[in-house]
C-alpha cells in the first residue's frame, strides 16, 4: 500500500511536469555551422520554436554595423564560437574580468520561400545589446558601449519579428561589465510569430501560478503557525515556501521581478535569486528534520549548513565579481554532500515509518531530480531549462498531501478518543466508586482489554510501608488475577527501577506507565505497545492510570476513616459514660456520709442516671445509623429544669465552679427529658474542663411567645470567630486529653432532632455562649 501510494505521487508529478511542457523541445534540429544555418527544409507549420545554436561569426572588441562586414580588416579578426555560450578568458586581456567586454556576432540563416510570420525569441542576458535583422534594427536592450561608464547592463526578455525574407542575417552588438559572464548565453528561438506568443504566455502564466503557489502555501503555514506555535515545521515551510516565490520571480523566462525591481538596482533581484538558492537548503533541511529526527543531523546538520550560510553571507555583503564565484562550489557541494545525506537519513526514516515517510520521500526526490537537472544545466551536461521550482512545486504537492493525511489521521485518532474518553468517564466512575483495591484493579484492566482481544497487561501495586507489590492481570478466563512480589522482582519484571518512572516510556517493546499521588502510594501499568502507540493512546491509558490511583487513595482514606469513626464513637462513648458515672459516685458517697438529700432521693436520683445510661445506649445505637429516634413527652418546664438543676449542683459539689442559674419561663413544652438532660450536662462538663473546674457556668431558661430559649454561659478561655464553623465537628476538643468534643457534635445532632436551633457566641479570654431554640 506505500509503494502504491509513493508510485502514485511520482507519477502525478510527472505528469505535472509533462502537461506545463518542461520536458525538452522532444525533436532534432539543424545546427549553425560556421556562420551559417540552413533551415530552408524545415517547415514551422507543426508549432516548432527552433533555437539558433552552432557556430556563429564572432568578432571581439568590435561593434561592426550589418554592412560593413566585406571590409577586408574585419575579415582577418573573425572567429566562430559556438551560441550559447559565455565569453572566455581567451578573449580578455584581463583574467580577473574574463566576462567583461564587448563583441559583435553574426549569423546567416536560409529560410527558404514562407508564407508564416516569423519572429525571434530572444532570452534574457543580463548584459545589453542590439540585435539587427537584414540591417534593421529589431531589438535592443540596456545601452551597450565600450566601457563601464557607458554600458548599462538589463535583464529582459524580447521577442521581435523579422523581415519577410528567404535569407536573413542577424547581427549582434553585446556588451557587458556589470555581469561575471557576458556573451550570448542563452539560445535565440525562432518560430512562427503565433507560436512564439503562445509559449511565452504560456511559460508567463505558468511562472505566476507558482508565484501564487508559493506565495499561498506561504501566508497559510504562518498562520497555521500562529495557531500552533509548538510545531515549528509550519514557519520553516512557510519561509521555504517564501523562498521559492522569489526563485520563481527572479528565474525563469519572464523574471518577473526584474520589470520593477531592477530599476532600483541591476544587482538587487540578482541577489535574491542566489539568496533563495543558498537559503532554501538548510531551510528544507531543518523541516525534513521536524519529520525525520535523527541524531546524526541534530548534531552535525548546523555544521553540514555552514557553505550555504557562508554563501548568502557572501551575496549580501559582497558585489557581482565575488558571490557569482559561490555558484560553482554550491553546486558540487549540494549534489555531492547534502543531497545524498539527506536522501540515506530519509531512506532510514521509511524503516522506522514515520509519519509521512512515504510523501516526504517522494517530494525530496522530485526536487532533488530538478536540482540535478538545474545543476547538469549549469555545467553545459546536457540542454534543458531550469526546473528546480517546478520541484519546488513538486515539494509543496507533497506537504500538502501530507498536512491532508495528518489532519485526517487526526480526526480519526479525535473520534477514536472521544469514544474511548466516554468509555473512560464511566469506567473511571466505576473504577473510583470500587470499594476494595482489587475490584479498582479488575475494573481498570478490562477497560484495557480491547473487546476481549488478549492482551498481556499488568497492573502493579505498591502495598503502603511495605516491600511488598500486588500484581494484577485478566486470566484467559477473563478472572482477576492477584499475585504477589517483592519490590526486587517487581524491578526484574520491568527491566526498570520503579521509582526511576516518572513518565511514559517504551522498554522492550512495552509501554510502561506510572502514577504516584502525593501519599506515596504507586502504580505502574505494563503493556504491549502495539495498539498503544500513539499519544493520544498514552494519554487514554493515563487518564485510566490516574483513576485507579484516585480510586486506591479514596479506598485507603475510606479505610482510614473507617478507623476513625470507631476511634471517635469510643471516645464519645467514653465522655458521655462520664457524666452518669460521675454523678453514680457522688451519690453514693454522699448515701454513705447521710449528706443532702435523704438516701431514697440518692438512690432515685442514682436510677435516673442509670436511666441516662440506657439512653446513651440508645444514642450510640443512633449515632452508628446517624439519626436519632426521640422518645417526646409533655413536661413542665419549670418542674423539669429545676429538677436538672438540682442534678447539675450535685455534679458540681465535686468541683470549684459555681453555678448560676434563673428560670423565667412557664408552660409545657414537648421534648425527650433524657437527651434534653445529656444535652445539658455536656455543655456543664465542657464548661468544667474548659475553665479547669473552677470557673463560673449560668444557665437561664426563657421563653418568648412559643420558643423556649436555654442560655448556657461560662467564663472559660473562649475561642475564636474562625472557629466558630467548627465546633460541631467531630474531633474538635478543648484542652483536655479526654475532651474530644464529641459531646458537642450529638449536642446539635439531639437539638435538630427537637427541630430546634443552636447558636454559639465566644471571645478568645472571656468565655462562651451557647443557646439553643426549642419551640414549646
Amino acid at each position: 500500500m506505500r509503494f502504491g501510494k509513493t508510485t502514485f505521487f511520482a507519477l502525478l508529478i510527472s505528469s505535472f511536469l509533462f502537461q506545463c511542457g518542461l520536458v525538452g523541445s522532444g525533436s532534432e534540429h539543424s545546427s549553425a555551422k560556421n556562420g551559417i544555418l540552413d533551415l530552408s527544409e524545415h517547415s514551422f507549420q507543426d508549432g516548432k520554436i527552433i533555437p539558433l545554436d552552432g557556430e556563429w561569426e564572432f568578432y571581439w572588441e568590435e561593434f561592426i554595423s550589418p554592412g560593413d562586414f566585406s571590409d577586408p580588416k574585419f575579415k582577418s579578426r573573425k572567429k566562430f564560437v559556438t551560441v550559447p555560450s559565455v565569453w572566455s578568458e581567451e578573449f580578455s586581456k584581463d583574467p580577473n574580468s574574463a566576462g567583461h567586454g564587448f563583441a559583435t556576432y553574426r549569423l546567416k540563416l536560409k529560410l527558404g520561400e514562407r508564407k508564416q510570420t516569423l519572429a525571434l525569441k530572444i532570452p534574457d542576458l543580463g548584459t545589453s545589446y542590439i540585435l539587427y535583422a537584414n540591417g534593421k534594427k529589431v531589438a535592443s536592450v540596456g545601452s551597450i558601449g565600450k566601457s563601464k561608464s557607458d554600458a548599462r547592463a538589463k535583464y529582459e526578455l524580447k521577442i521581435s519579428l523579422i523581415p519577410d525574407s528567404e535569407n536573413l542575417e542577424l547581427v549582434f552588438h553585446v556588451s557587458n561589465f556589470q555581469n561575471r559572464w557576458g556573451g550570448v548565453w542563452n539560445s535565440i528561438q525562432l518560430g512562427e510569430w503565433e507560436n512564439i506568443l503562445q509559449d511565452v504566455r504560456k511559460r508567463r502564466d505558468l511562472e505566476w501560478a507558482l508565484v501564487l503557489i508559493a506565495a499561498t502555501m506561504s501566508f497559510y503555514n504562518v498562520f497555521f503557525y500562529f495557531f500552533r506555535r509548538n510545531e515549528s515545521a509550519h514557519l520553516l515551510f512557510a519561509f521555504h515556501c517564501f523562498l521559492i516565490m522569489i526563485r520563481s520571480l527572479t528565474n525563469g523566462d519572464s523574471r518577473l521581478a526584474y520589470e520593477f525591481l531592477q530599476e532600483i538596482s541591476w544587482e538587487l533581484p540578482n541577489r535574491l535569486e542566489y539568496i533563495s538558492v543558498y537559503a532554501s537548503g538548510p531551510t528544507l533541511y531543518a523541516f525534513l528534520y521536524r519529520y525525520c529526527k535523527t541524531d546524526f543531523w541534530k548534531r552535525f546538520g548546523q555544521y553540514i549548513c555552514i557553505p550555504y550560510y557562508i554563501g548568502v553571507f557572501i551575496v549580501l555583503f559582497f558585489p557581482n565579481a565575488y558571490y557569482t564565484l559561490t555558484l560553482l562550489p554550491i553546486a558540487l557541494y549540494m549534489p555531492l554532500v547534502t543531497m545524498p545525506m539527506w536522501f540515506v537519513l530519509l531512506v532510514n526514516g521509511l524503516k522506522r515509518k514515520i509519519e509521512g515517510g512515504p510523501i516526504l520521500f517522494a517530494g525530496y526526490v522530485a526536487i532533488s531530480l530538478c536540482t540535478l537537472n538545474d545543476i547538469m544545466l549549469f555545467f553545459g551536461f546536457w540542454k534543458s531549462i531550469y526546473l528546480i521550482q517546478y520541484g519546488e512545486v513538486a515539494l509543496i504537492l507533497g506537504y500538502s498531501i501530507l498536512i491532508s493525511k495528518i489532519f485526517s489521521e487526526a480526526f480519526k485518532r479525535s473520534d477514536l478518543l472521544g469514544t474511548k474518553m466516554k468509555s473512560l468517564v464511566f469506567s473511571t466512575r466505576e473504577i473510583m466508586q470500587s470499594s476494595s483495591y482489587d475490584k479498582a484493579a479488575d475494573t481498570a484492566l478490562k477497560m484495557l482489554h480491547e473487546n476481549g482481544k488478549e492482551q498481556t497487561v499488568y497492573v502493579y501495586l505498591e502495598e503502603p510501608n511495605s516491600s511488598v507489590w500486588k500484581r494484577y492481570s485478566i486470566s484467559s478466563w477473563g478472572d482477576l488475577e492477584t499475585v504477589e512480589v517483592y519490590k526486587y522482582d517487581v524491578q526484574d519484571l520491568l527491566g526498570l527501577e520503579p521509582s526511576s518512572l516518572a513518565e511514559p516510556l517504551v522498554h522492550n517493546n512495552r509501554l510502561i506507565v506510572s502514577a504516584q499521588d502525593e501519599q506515596l502510594y504507586k502504580l505502574i501499568f505494563d503493556l504491549p505497545l502495539e495498539g498503544y502507540s500513539d499519544d493520544s493512546q498514552v494519554d487514554w491509558v493515563r487518564g485510566i492510570a490516574d483513576a485507579l490511583a484516585f480510586s486506591v487513595r479514596n479506598i485507603a482514606r475510606q479505610d482510614r476513616e473507617k478507623l476513625a469513626i470507631i476511634g471517635e464513637l469510643s471516645a464519645e462513648i467514653v465522655h458521655d459514660l462520664g457524666h452518669p458515672i460521675a454523678m453514680i459516685r457522688q451519690n453514693l458517697k454522699n448515701i454513705g456520709s447521710q449528706k443532702g438529700k435523704s438516701k431514697t432521693g440518692l438512690l432515685f436520683q442514682a436510677e435516673k442516671e442509670v436511666d441516662a445510661l440506657t439512653n446513651l445506649t440508645l444514642d450510640i445505637l443512633d449515632f452508628s445509623k446517624n439519626r436519632i429516634i426521640l422518645d417526646l413527652q409533655n413536661v413542665d418546664i419549670k418542674t423539669y429544669f429545676k429538677e436538672i438543676l438540682e442534678d447539675l449542683g450535685t455534679f458540681f459539689q465535686s468541683t470549684k465552679m459555681k453555678l448560676i442559674s434563673k428560670i423565667n419561663a412557664k408552660g409545657n413544652i414537648r421534648l425527650d427529658p433524657l437527651r434534653i438532660r445529656r444535652l445539658i450536662f455536656n455543655l456543664a462538663k465542657n464548661a468544667a474542663e474548659a475553665t479547669d473546674e473552677k470557673g463560673t457556668f449560668s444557665i437561664r431558661i426563657e421563653k418568648e411567645e412559643n420558643v423556649v430559649y436555654l442560655i448556657f454561659e461560662d467564663d472559660g478561655e473562649g475561642f475564636s470567630k474562625d472557629m466558630e464553623k467548627y465546633i460541631f465537628d467531630s474531633g474538635f476538643g478543648s484542652k483536655k486529653p479526654y475532651g474530644t468534643g464529641l459531646g458537642l457534635s450529638i449536642i446539635r445532632k439531639i437539638v435538630s432532632a427537637h427541630g430546634g436551633e443552636i447558636l454559639v457566641s465566644s471571645e478568645e479570654g472571656k468565655g462562651t455562649r451557647f443557646t439553643i431554640l426549642l419551640r414549646s
